[in-house]
């Protein structure tokens, strides 16, 4: 299980140190985006917290309308407390809607060449208001440079989501470099791992148009009462005679990485398997542990049609503070 932290624990260990609190971290890397919580861990690091370098990733779409004032105002704030603290600050402006910008701005700033050797860098990642797509593929990135133990993800759940999340749906598309190996000849198996969003719950369905669906519900959850809802939302989907339902640890990467590779186990090879990371981010990031094990799965992502961006969660709740591992790490380790 993830460890979990309230403000007053956070407070009482003297904050979020460095990963190695006697030296700083090579990254710490932060979101900033139209949700408060964007600016939870920064108020929560140690006066003694250092970085080497800050990188502040932001989708360019939400830097004007609707989103503006909130998100420029979050990135202002995040940009000023890491200065502090980083001898580098850089903002990296992806694209919630151009997976091929996403892809190339984290590249160029993940990848820079300078950085401590490859199975030395430690990074913090901020991962609370990333979007998926972005979050899979800035922690591959990472991946491609870290060891699995240096990456440390830092979650902070709300004390309640609004009414709704996203509404619709613009296009179902695959993660960047998670595209599988679909082969015509085999059955698919789509594995969701459900939250809040039954509409892109449903057209990811469709466009897959799988012979079986695993539905993922968050249990242990974030929260207790985020499990009731879960349930509520995705009752519809769960009525379809194709759909078996099982349960992930939402609150924790580690451990619903290990959720899956046991549910996904009797299909892998024989059939072709397709990811759905619809929850928590602690359980997304676990979609792409398993994707990275193993490369013929897919992971699919649901791009919406809008987000909430007025009341998509309010508070602050609980602090959870999880460094990567693999299947291979966790077998060295037995």
């Amino acid at each position: 299980m993830t460890p979990k932290f309230s403000s007053e624990e956070i407070d009482m260990m003297g904050g979020i140190k460095s990963i190695h609190p006697q030296s700083p971290d090579d990254i710490i890397l932060l979101c900033a985006s139209y949700e408060p919580r964007s600016l939870a861990t920064t108020q929560a690091l140690a006066p003694s917290y250092r970085a080497k370098r800050g990188l502040i990733y932001v989708n360019r779409e939400f830097l004007s309308g609707p989103a503006g004032p909130m998100v420029n105002r979050n990135l202002e704030i995040l940009q000023g407390t890491l200065t502090n603290k980083c001898d580098l600050v850089e903002i990296i402006q992806g694209s919630w809607l151009d997976p091929k910008i996403q892809l190339t701005e984290l590249r160029h700033y993940l990848q820079k060449t300078g950085d401590t050797a490859s199975s030395k860098r430690r990074t913090t990642i901020d991962i609370t208001t990333f979007n998926r797509e972005a979050l899979i593929v800035a922690v591959a990135l990472l991946l491609e440079n870290s060891s699995p133990g240096d990456i440390r993800a830092v979650y902070v759940s709300p004390q309640d989501h609004g009414a709704w999340l996203s509404r619709g749906f613009r296009l179902v598309r695959n993660v960047m470099g998670f595209a599988g190996t679909q082969q015509p000849s085999k059955n698919t198996i789509l594995a969701v791992l459900s939250g809040f969003e039954p509409e892109r719950t449903a057209k990811i369905i469709e466009e897959h148009e799988p012979s079986k669906v695993l539905l993922g519900l968050g249990d242990p959850p974030t929260d207790t009462k985020f499990l009731e809802r879960n349930r509520l939302e995705q009752h519809l989907v769960l009525a379809r005679q194709e759909v078996a339902d099982f349960c992930f640890p939402a609150d924790s990467i580690n451990d619903c990485a290990h959720c899956l590779r046991e549910v996904l186990f009797p299909y892998i090879g024989k059939s072709n398997v397709i990811i759905a990371p619809m929850s928590t981010k602690l359980s997304t990031l676990a979609a792409l542990l398993v994707a990275y094990e193993n490369p013929d799965i897919q992971l699919t992502y649901c791009v919406p049609g809008e987000y909430n961006i007025e009341d998509y969660s309010r508070g602050s709740k609980a602090f959870f503070l999880e460094s990567l591992s693999t299947y291979e790490t966790e077998c060295k380790g037995e």
